[in-house]
């Protein structure tokens, strides 16, 4: 539990809230222990935090409260738009907001890229990323280092197993366009070498030809979603998948063209057929 997740089941949120009273920190308590009943094993601070939030932060908890993305994320819900339309405003700078995170909050948000990640839901973190303007740079920098550490597992398959004759299973990511999409938000210089050393090698011969066939098409289409800094990497993804695009277009053509061959054919057939019938007919005739 967060101090989010106590927020909202303490019931402190109301229509055009601007505003916390005493009795606002006397539900916390009050709903904590009923909390507490149920998990013994709940940690006091986080009734202490939210406390100390409503008393020393009020703006940055009020934002956050009427901001859909974050409070969705940090109490587990999933209210529409329409809980979030008020009619008071609360101005708060970005960096007060991403400092409140930091200070109460950092937990659930390392702890969510962390098992998003395993679990291979970059699109899911990429969504979240919507509000990335109010999150704090140390848990961003620590997503940006598990992505890299992604792209590391992947070129160590390769340099362990150049051909990938078995285990390849395990980079299926590579496939994913949400993953060159997320990562591309933490572009750099060294993320331009490794996404390139990944496409030489599934490129390359040594590569199993069963891998190859399976891997790269689709990794290639996924890949024209990373933005690189490097202009000529970019170029040469975009190329291969221009290939890609254009053996498909002819692949489609000849298939055409052979369907309107093959129908031709059987309608010539029939024609001949029906006129060896009419000559039969005038013959016997």
């Amino acid at each position: 539990m967060n101090i989010i997740e106590l927020f909202e089941n303490a019931g402190i949120y109301r229509e055009n809230l601007s505003a916390f009273s005493i009795e606002d920190s006397e539900k916390v308590r009050k709903q904590f222990e009923i909390e507490r009943s149920q998990n013994p094993v709940l940690d006091p601070e986080i009734a202490a935090n939210l406390i100390t939030a409503i008393n020393e932060f009020p703006k940055e908890l009020l934002f956050i409260s009427n901001n859909r993305i974050l409070y969705n994320f940090f109490s587990g819900k999933n209210y529409s738009r329409n809980r979030f339309i008020s009619d008071y405003a609360v101005s708060v700078p970005e960096e007060n907001i991403k400092a409140f995170i930091d200070k109460f909050l950092a937990k659930d948000l390392d702890k969510f890229f962390e098992q998003n990640l395993a679990q291979n839901k970059f699109d899911v973190v990429d969504d979240f990323l919507n509000a990335k303007e109010y999150l704090p740079q140390n848990s961003l920098d620590n997503l940006g280092q598990k992505l890299t550490e992604k792209l590391d597992f992947v070129v160590n398959k390769f340099d362990q197993n150049p051909s990938l004759s078995s285990g390849a299973e395990a980079i299926e990511f590579i496939k994913y366009r949400t993953f060159y999409t997320l990562v591309s938000n933490f572009r750099s210089e060294e993320n331009d070498k490794k996404i390139r050393a990944i496409y030489s090698k599934m490129s390359g011969s040594i590569v199993s030809a069963v891998v190859r066939n399976e891997f790269l098409e689709p990794m290639v289409s996924s890949m024209v979603n990373y933005k690189p800094i490097d202009y000529e990497l970019s170029n040469t993804i975009r190329s291969h998948k221009d290939r890609i695009d254009a053996a498909k277009d002819r692949e489609y053509s000849s298939g055409s063209s052979s369907g309107m061959s093959t129908w031709s054919i059987i309608a010539i057939i029939i024609v001949v057929i029906r006129l060896i019938l009419l000559m039969a007919r005038l013959g016997r005739a």
